[in-house]
C-alpha cells in the first residue's frame, strides 16, 4: 500500500473509532474538533478556522450550533472590532474536559495493544509525522 493510501485509510479508521468512542457525547466530529481546539482564554475566529482547517462560513455554522447549546459564546474582539473571540462557557469547559478524557481513554486502549518493545518507536514516529504535517500546514 502506498503511503498516501495508508494515510487515508488510517484517517478513516481513526475517525470511525473516534466517532464510536465519543458517541455518548451526542456531538458531530466537527463539533468535537472545534470544542477541542478552543483554549480556555479564547481564540479569534480567523485563527480557529485555520487551526481546524475550515472556511469562515463553515466555522460560523458550527459555532452557532455550539452557542445554541450553551457550550461557547462569541464576543467582539477588543483589539479589532470587526472580528470575534470564541470563548468556552462553563458547560463548554466541562464538555471539553469530557472530550479530552474520552480521547485519552481511547488512545490508551489503542496504545496498550502495541507491544511494549515497540511503544517508544510508535510514539517517536507519530511525533515525527505530527511535526512534518504541522510544518507542511504552515508552508501551505
Amino acid at each position: 500500500m502506498e503511503f498516501g493510501e495508508l494515510l487515508k485509510q488510517f484517517l478513516i479508521d481513526l475517525q470511525s473509532l473516534f466517532r464510536t468512542s465519543t458517541k455518548k457525547l451526542n456531538l458531530t466530529l466537527p463539533q468535537i474538533t472545534l470544542l477541542s481546539s478552543i483554549p480556555i482564554d479564547g481564540i479569534d475566529m480567523s485563527t480557529l478556522s485555520k487551526r481546524i482547517g475550515v472556511d469562515n462560513s463553515t466555522l460560523t455554522r458550527l459555532i452557532d450550533i455550539l452557542i445554541k447549546n450553551n457550550f461557547v459564546r462569541k464576543i467582539k474582539n477588543p483589539k479589532d472590532g470587526r472580528s470575534f473571540i470564541i470563548l468556552l462557557t462553563v458547560s463548554g469547559e466541562k464538555l471539553q474536559f469530557k472530550i479530552e478524557q474520552q480521547i485519552d481513554h481511547f488512545g490508551s486502549k489503542i496504545f496498550s495493544k502495541i507491544p511494549i518493545e515497540d511503544q517508544d518507536e510508535v510514539k517517536e514516529t507519530l511525533s515525527t509525522l505530527h511535526w512534518l504535517i504541522s510544518k507542511h500546514r504552515l508552508n501551505s
